[in-house]
């Protein structure tokens, strides 16, 4: 890991090794000049939602502050990078004073390599609300850490780091195969299911609602109730 990134003082430890895969993609000339611009800072403490203030001291007066929220460590890895790749694109949009919004944004993190990321991200917005990705979460809270690990243990590793959309189609079948879709979603739920965009199965969001209660599993260290 870049030493300099220790310069970001008043991040969570979490975040460092995220940080540091996304600072490792940049423009070499890009990383460098964040990296060295005292003005340029980062902060994700855990703390500050539950106290009324907190005063911080920075060396160097700031130009630019990027505040990364601690509950980004319940989203899937390729999601996490994604969400600091898009604030440092927002920091180079603003100094290229490009007022285009997300489209310019999008643009620098397709130019960084970011574009399956920004594609799986777009997936879990769009399924996120509906009944079956709810159904799946649901369902997967009420199992125990053994049988979750047992059957979504190894998918979970691809998952978390790729998201649904970037894995082989041999894969993803073999996934879908392992999901029962008489015990996990009752057919009148199916029927009911109407939100989600075309070309996306339910079978595909169940499982993305599972691997994000997995997600939660993991980090929490002990069975969700």
């Amino acid at each position: 890991m870049d030493e300099r990134l220790n310069r970001f003082k008043f991040c969570d430890s979490w975040l460092y090794p995220y940080l540091d895969k996304v600072f490792s993609r940049l423009p070499e000339n890009l990383r460098e000049e964040i990296l060295n611009n005292e003005g340029f800072q980062i902060i994700s403490n855990a703390t500050l939602p539950d106290i009324c203030g907190h005063c911080f001291h920075f060396d160097q007066p700031l130009k630019f502050l990027i505040y990364l929220n601690p509950e980004l460590t319940l989203q899937p890895d390729h999601r996490l990078e994604c969400s600091i790749a898009m604030e440092l694109a927002n920091y180079v949009a603003v100094k290229e004073q490009i007022n285009d919004g997300p489209q310019r944004i999008q643009e620098i993190m397709i130019s960084w390599g970011f574009e399956n990321e920004i594609n799986a991200v777009c997936f879990c917005s769009a399924v996120a609300g509906s009944k079956a990705f709810k159904y799946g979460y649901e369902w997967a809270r009420k199992q125990n850490e053994d049988y979750l690990m047992l059957h979504f243990g190894i998918n979970y590793d691809e998952w978390n780091r790729k998201g649904l959309v970037r894995l082989s189609k041999d894969r993803l079948e073999k996934l879908r195969a392992q999901v029962s879709m008489q015990r996990l979603l009752p057919t009148s739920v199916l029927m009911d299911e109407k939100s989600l965009p075309e070309g996306i199965s339910v079978s595909d969001v169940l499982i993305e609602g599972i691997m994000s209660a997995v997600k939660e599993l993991k980090l929490r260290g002990k069975a969700l109730t």
